[in-house]
């Protein structure tokens, strides 16, 4: 389940039609700089006329900082911390601009505001840099005794936190100290504003809320036993906190006291974001959970895969009504394929019923429960193709006119019509660092080198994408996905067409775990768009 030499899929002219993009092709996207991880921001300064406002920025886990998006006089720009290097590029076409050098030590953290860039780093200061004329205006240095983790920026006010545990705000202006109120007793990796509050949260499972206009800590409180690993603001104030022991916690914004305990996760919880009146929660159990707002209760768990099934005459469909035909469109060709005891499968439709093959060889997929008609073996022929068995020992295939039946009980081998060419997009295999919403689709990266558009009504897997390493973050801008990479350059990816009949959407965007030490800054090829 976590073997990391893993197959790297099948190519699809068009990388979100089902396929994997094989990631030993040249970088047709442009490359991009490589850094720790990443994560979205809301653009700095004013957007181009016309343009449709950013949603705030509410989210926040552990060493997120490392992409951004910022305004400048000639566009959009992508800031990347690549080693102690700002890698530039233009958001819409990727190329790559100037680097912006300065720090001594790999940089953790960046954020930009207002025609500035700010860069936390493990050197244990912050640097400002003017995005007009891509210099460096300022070093912000004394408030941190170890590496800069987290950063955000409210009003005229920068804050930073860090390894020491300290929290501290600083006058943009005069680019001096002009407050330290919170001491956390560990690092701290996890912050989010949101309306001039501030929420902070620790490795001693504590997490801190600052009113910093007023410069007053509203509370302080203990919530896990373990770190806290990630933090989600909505937009109507909801507090969600997700820790390493497992669990998600919903807090109330004014005093920190439990709302609401949220148990469905079996390894850390690494990222959060909401949609749709759900909240989407990603671990490292390979596991993403949606769950229902209001109520808090667990409405599906995606990782299975899907599968589809072809012959020349098409592919093997199930249709809204339960009936099963092969046709020449794909709409209805993808099955959740989901593991049952002693080697059997159940395939389940995008309609949420499971495909079914009677005792008297018909057909179906109108069940909405797993039985005995509902359970098949896969067969591999040899011969690239497999044969779907079913629990009663016929194999689904075509009569001459071309119906779908289950009805050759013989012990021979399958005919031609009973053989199936497949595509399989498996789950993800290793842990779940982020996720996003696209054009209604929910997108996730994982450290198994994967992006994955999943259907959040249907539930069903839609695509893959695969790189050379870890996926760290996912960040939408310029009209594509740019998702970072742990090792390499980060990818610039398509923007995803979202599930058949969806309207465009807009949600926030979540954060990612980070490493504690620094990666490698040796560049790697990018997946092709």
């Amino acid at each position: 389940k976590r073997n990391s030499d893993r197959p790297a899929g099948r190519s699809a002219a068009d990388p979100w039609r089902g396929g994997s993009a094989p990631s030993d092709q040249p970088g047709a996207a442009g490359a991009m700089g490589q850094g720790l991880s990443a994560c979205a921001f809301n653009g700095a300064g004013p957007p181009p006329e016309g343009s449709s406002a950013k949603l705030p920025y509410h989210a926040s886990s552990r060493s997120a900082q490392m992409l951004c998006e910022a305004w400048t006089s000639s566009g959009w720009v992508v800031c990347a911390g690549v080693g102690s290097s700002i890698f530039m590029y233009v958001t819409a076409t990727g190329k790559k601009l100037e680097n912006l050098d300065g720090h001594s030590s790999p940089i953790t953290c960046l954020v930009a505001s207002d025609g500035w860039l700010f860069s936390g780093s493990v050197d244990k200061t912050v640097l400002q840099w003017d995005l007009a004329s891509r210099t460096c205006t300022g070093k912000l240095t004394g408030g941190h005794s170890g590496p800069v983790w987290c950063l955000a920026v409210s009003g005229d006010n920068l804050i930073s936190a860090g390894e020491d545990g300290a929290v501290v705000i600083w006058d943009v202006a005069s680019r001096k100290r002009a407050a330290s109120p919170v001491k956390h007793r560990s690092a701290v990796r996890c912050m989010v504003e949101h309306k001039s509050i501030l929420y902070t949260g620790s490795e001693d499972g504590a997490v801190v809320c600052l009113d910093i206009e007023k410069n007053v800590k509203l509370f302080e409180v203990v919530v896990f036993p373990a770190a806290v690993t990630c933090m989600l603001v909505t937009d109507d104030g909801a507090l969600y906190v997700g820790s390493a022991n497992s669990q998600i916690k919903c807090l109330d914004p004014r005093h920190g006291s439990c709302i609401s305990v949220l148990a469905g996760h079996e390894e850390w919880v690494t990222c959060l974001i909401a949609s749709g009146g759900y909240l989407f929660s990603g671990s490292r159990d390979c596991t993403i959970i949606q769950w229902e707002l209001p109520g808090l209760r667990p409405a599906f768990t995606f990782r299975n895969g899907t599968i589809s099934f072809k012959q020349q005459a098409g592919f093997l469909c199930a249709h809204e009504d339960g009936s099963v035909q092969v046709s020449k469109l794909s709409e209805g060709e993808k099955f959740m394929k989901v593991d049952q005891e002693d080697n059997f499968v159940a395939f389940r439709s995008a309609h949420e019923r499971f495909l079914s093959a009677s005792s008297t060889g018909i057909v179906s997929a109108a069940a909405t429960s797993v039985s005995k008609d509902q359970l098949f073996e896969l067969l591999d022929n040899g011969d690239d193709t497999l044969s779907i068995r079913s629990h009663h020992g016929a194999y689904i295939g075509l009569t001459k006119d071309g119906a779908v039946t289950a009805a050759n009980f013989s012990k021979n081998p399958p005919q031609e019509s009973e053989k199936w060419y497949h595509n399989f997009v498996e789950g993800h295999w290793a842990g779940v660092t982020s996720l996003a919403m696209v054009n209604g689709a929910l997108m996730s990266g994982a450290a198994d080198r994967s992006v994955k558009l999943w259907d959040p009504e249907s539930r069903m897997l839609l695509a893959s994408l695969e790189g050379r390493t870890g996926v760290i973050a996912l960040m939408e801008a310029g009209g594509f996905m740019y998702a970072a990479a742990a090792r390499g350059t980060p990818i610039r990816l398509p923007r995803p067409r979202g599930p058949a009949g969806k309207r465009k959407t807009v949600a926030m965007t979540s954060a990612q775990a980070k490493p504690t030490s620094s990666q490698s800054a040796e560049e790697s090829d990018a997946i092709v768009e």
